[in-house]
């Protein structure tokens, strides 16, 4: 599991160790919901559409998609 991901479990006051051997279950869920959530919101990001060429939001489009991109690295989402 991701240590963002881990640490956001802590603060959320999830208990996956008190489960016992049924924990690994519980953390790829817990994972898997996560990863679900972080590919929407990059989704979202990257969906935003482009302004045309020579306006005021030249390279607001590609900011948008790096921004979806670190958003993925920074939860350990692979592309």
């Amino acid at each position: 599991m991701n240590e963002r991901i881990r640490e956001l479990v802590r603060e959320s006051n999830l208990d996956v160790y008190g489960l016992g051997k049924e924990r690994y279950r519980w953390e790829y869920t817990v994972e898997k919901f996560a990863e679900l959530i972080v590919r929407e919101c990059a989704t979202i990001i990257n969906d935003i559409p482009s302004a045309p060429q020579g306006s005021w939001s030249d390279g607001y489009y590609e900011g948008c998609t790096d921004s979806a991109k670190q958003i993925k690295q920074h939860f350990g989402v692979e592309e």
